[in-house]
């Protein structure tokens, strides 16, 4: 019996870090579309000429917040300050007219502009 005891923990912990690489992946969705939502919010103020009061704010928000299961957490502000930033270097380079600009605004028209009417 005693020697089953060490091949149940190795099991146990090969679970754990199974698991533990799923939650990783899952972070890694989840932030990545945080960023994606708010790469959209940046590509509608700088390509629409848009701009949104805190209410507006609040509602995308909250959008946003449930997409991500409300699981982002203190990562939050650098992956917003690198969401714009890198919307603002496409717009600089490439301009509004940009496919990936594109891509970021249907997913505004689809997902975030409902919420502010």
């Amino acid at each position: 019996m005693r020697t089953m005891l060490p091949g149940l923990a190795m099991l146990g912990c090969a679970g754990l870090i199974a698991v533990a690489g799923l939650a990783r992946a899952d972070d890694s969705e989840k932030e990545a579309l945080y960023s994606r939502y708010h790469q959209a919010i940046e590509a509608a103020k700088l390509c629409r000429d848009m701009s949104f009061d805190q209410p507006a704010h609040d509602r995308m928000a909250g959008v946003i917040a449930e997409r991500v299961k409300h699981d982002i957490g203190a990562k939050r502000l650098p992956l917003l300050t690198a969401a714009q930033r890198d919307v603002q270097a496409i717009v600089d380079k490439q301009g509004c007219g940009d496919s990936r600009i594109a891509e970021l605004l249907t997913l505004f028209d689809a997902e975030l502009a409902p919420a502010l009417q």
